[in-house]
């Protein structure tokens, strides 16, 4: 006779309770009703352009730079901050969006390496990642409370393409701007529910890495990007 898993933890459960002299029970009261509903109202009310507003604020808090445009000054935006940070090697994922976006001439760089896909290809791409000057990708959300970006790992895309570059570019198109990381989770819960294809893994990401642990003096790139920078694309 096979016996399932919630077969077994009944069966401990009553060996339990038999030896405690114990009455098993189950909790039959109606759940405590929330007096408000913080997680999904801090920050609903307001615009695009007021969430943005807040995100400003809150990079600022974490060192990270934030450039707005518009749709046609995109490529020019992003060439001006890949000479801010020296140009030099540049690591890109495999992702439609650069070309729909007018950014497909950053493919055609001599010094870019775009993130093959495969298992066999794991190797190759870390150590890309690692070497490459400047790491350039879409965020998938930006959550303006926490100055947060949130980035999906793909065939296209891994998640060492985010952590290793020197310097690292975060795409986000102002549509993608929500208040915070409920709206986001939300969002993707009724991906799935609705059978659409995620990520394997979501990443979320706030500005450059840093650690104040020693002596209270802030030190930037610990383990990650030295320099963050997020351009936000309003006119999307």
């Amino acid at each position: 006779m096979v016996t399932t898993t919630n077969e077994n933890k009944e069966n401990f459960l009553n060996h339990l309770a038999d030896c405690l002299s114990y009455e098993r029970h189950s909790l039959t009261d109606p759940e405590v009703p929330f007096m408000n509903n913080l997680p999904h109202e801090t920050l609903s009310d307001l615009t695009q352009m007021e969430l943005l507003e807040v995100l400003e604020k809150q990079c600022a808090v974490l060192h990270c730079h934030l450039v707005t445009t518009v749709r046609s000054d995109l490529p020019a935006t992003l060439a001006a901050q890949v000479k801010e940070y020296g140009e030099g090697s540049m690591i890109l994922p495999d992702d439609d969006r650069f070309e729909e976006y007018g950014l497909s001439e950053l493919y055609q760089r001599p010094d870019t390496y775009v993130w093959q896909k495969g298992a066999d290809k794991r190797e190759k791409n870390i150590f890309e990642a690692q070497r490459a000057n400047i790491g350039i990708a879409f965020a998938e959300y930006a959550l303006a409370e926490s100055g947060t970006v949130a980035l999906e790992s793909s065939a296209g895309q891994g998640r060492t393409l985010h952590f290793l570059p020197t310097n690292y570019i975060a795409i986000v198109p102002i549509s993608k701007l929500v208040p915070r990381i409920t709206q986001a989770t939300d969002q993707y819960a009724a991906k799935v529910k609705a059978g659409e294809t995620t990520g394997s893994a979501l990443n979320f990401i706030s500005g450059p890495s840093n650690s104040g642990d020693i002596e209270m003096v802030l030190v930037e790139g610990v383990h990650g990007p030295l320099r963050v920078t997020y351009i936000v694309v309003e006119d999307c």
